[in-house]
């Protein structure tokens, strides 16, 4: 999996940049217009990548924040949401607003992305918009004991009443006291 690349921007068009790594190879990476506003052509840069691979391509999303990769990655697990529509939505919301869409449940800033319809928009705000979104857009340890505890088969209001109540700071220490408080 490619987790990021370093390179120079050898040619751009507004979702779509080509970057040059220094051992000379070339990768083809689609882009939000956010994150090609900030890149120009010669520019040497970092982005964080999302390979997607299908039976007939591979492709690179490239995100300069880590949180717009997030959402990137929380779309499309939604059923229906796939990567051109998440990068459609990354691409005219950012993650500041697309987590206030979804705590608000304002399904019109997610209608007015190409490729969102009424459906849709109200799939995302119901797949996504629960607590677990504030816990992994704030606290990155918070969020992963609350996936362990849902792996471990907790309900997810249970495990958020747990963690909430925890004072730990690491996270086997929140999944351990969390535990004991679900016990």
């Amino acid at each position: 999996m490619v987790e990021g690349i370093e390179g120079t921007v050898s040619h751009k068009e507004p979702t779509f940049i080509v970057l040059k790594t220094n051992g000379g190879v070339s990768y083809g990476i689609s882009v939000s217009l956010f994150c090609s506003a900030h890149l120009e052509k010669g520019q040497k840069t970092e982005l964080f990548t999302t390979m997607i691979v299908k039976e007939d391509s591979q492709r690179l999303y490239g995100f300069l924040d880590k949180n717009e990769q997030k959402m990137f990655e929380l779309l499309l697990k939604v059923n229906g949401i796939g990567a051109t529509t998440a990068m459609a939505v990354c691409s005219s919301l950012d993650t500041n607003s697309f987590y206030a869409a979804l705590h608000s449940g304002n399904e019109e800033a997610f209608k007015k992305v190409a490729g969102i319809g009424p459906k849709s928009a109200k799939r995302i705000i119901i797949e996504l918009g629960d607590a677990k979104i504030a816990l992994e857009s704030t606290d990155e340890g918070k969020a992963q004991a609350l996936q362990a505890l849902l792996s471990l088969g907790f309900k997810q209001d249970r495990a958020l009443k747990a963690l909430s109540e925890c004072k730990a700071s690491s996270t086997s220490e929140l999944i351990k006291e969390a535990l004991k408080k679900l016990s």
